[in-house]
């Protein structure tokens, strides 16, 4: 049995991290391997959480996080969780510690572009100061979890569609009720610049329902508005996946979102024109593909939710997760 210690794990984020492997706790103990918060243990699990400060200049979040893992006896996995392929402070740490493992819930497919400087290491958000020049060289220690921010769900697909009332949902949060900073770079300017554009386009032709200047509502109301709703528009924030994608396809409307193709993932729902409608992230081809859905709206609407909810169910089983991850430490030289 390969005994695997979970460091942090309830740190908010290092839970949603850790989830997917809890869940199928038991199907993993079926292959050998057992999640632990035990120090009799073959290696640690550090969750991104335990490593990373992002309140504070990149140098000493970097800095705390390796004085974090100096302190592990054993061999230990980086774990990163995030709902972004960007890697600004946890590759840090992992580039100057003694980490067996990188892994990481979604990267960049072409690993050439993290060598481009872009805005806290978010290629969508443009140009900018972090970049991971010596990529190439932490490559071969870095995989894939095996899981994603979708994988912390649990759907229920619900078939007596509402009816829908409005052309577009746009059930997210705008404008920003705080200025955030990652690393001392203001991420709100990012953040809203992106939404305010899609609205703008939105608001001038279609009929659609959102936020009152971005106040929260209930769940039930959040859920109620967006199942009245034709197309769910799920616009980037911090990361690139949501879990309104998935409730989308609950509630039996089409999902529009920036294109998901440059990311490499798994499992990996995202598949245009069978799953999702992908747009260009600038929202410049948005009209173009709303008079797309509207003009065959129940058909598309049919092929697209019940693509997604097939697809979903056959790639986010568990038993794939332990079957990935096994074979992630099956090819480690000290497990046979």
């Amino acid at each position: 049995m390969i005994k695997i210690k979970l460091c942090e794990p309830h740190i908010h984020r290092n839970e949603t991290t850790f989830r997917p492997f809890m869940v199928a706790y038991e199907i993993f103990k079926d292959v050998g391997i057992e999640f632990t918060m035990s120090d009799d243990y073959d290696y640690a699990f550090v969750g991104q959480a335990s490593i990373i400060d992002k309140k504070k200049p990149l140098q000493e979040s970097i800095d705390k996080g390796l004085e974090f893992v100096s302190k592990i006896t054993g061999d230990y996995i980086i774990v990163d969780g995030q709902d972004a392929t960007t890697l600004i402070g946890t590759i840090d740490v992992f580039r100057e510690s003694n980490a067996t493992l990188f892994l990481k819930n979604s990267y960049l497919k072409d690993f050439d572009l993290y060598k481009k400087g872009w805005a806290n290491g978010r290629m969508y958000w443009g140009e900018g100061n972090y970049s991971v020049p010596d990529i190439d060289e932490l490559k071969p220690k870095m995989k894939l979890t095996g899981c994603n921010w979708l994988s912390t769900m649990n759907p229920q697909w619900f078939n007596n569609f509402s009816e829908k009332k409005y052309d577009v949902s746009c059930m997210f949060g705008y404008p920003s009720k705080q200025v955030v900073y990652e690393h001392n770079l203001c991420q709100t300017y990012y953040y809203d610049l992106h939404r305010r554009n899609l609205l703008k386009i939105i608001s001038d032709k279609y009929s659609f329902v959102g936020l009152d200047n971005g106040q929260k509502v209930s769940m039930d109301e959040y859920f109620k508005r967006m199942s009245e709703s034709k197309i769910v528009m799920s616009p980037f924030g911090f990361g690139e996946m949501n879990p309104r994608d998935v409730q989308s396809a609950m509630l039996g409307s089409v999902l529009i979102e920036p294109d998901m193709s440059y990311i490499l993932s798994k499992p990996f729902v995202y598949e245009n024109d069978e799953t999702y409608i992908a747009v260009n992230y600038d929202w410049s081809d948005l009209e173009e593909k709303i008079d797309y859905v509207l003009s065959d709206y129940e058909n598309i609407r049919d092929r697209l939710v019940q693509n997604f909810r097939r697809k979903f169910v056959e790639i986010y089983d568990t038993k794939n997760l332990v079957l990935h991850f096994y074979n992630v430490l099956k090819g480690l030289d000290d497990v046979e």
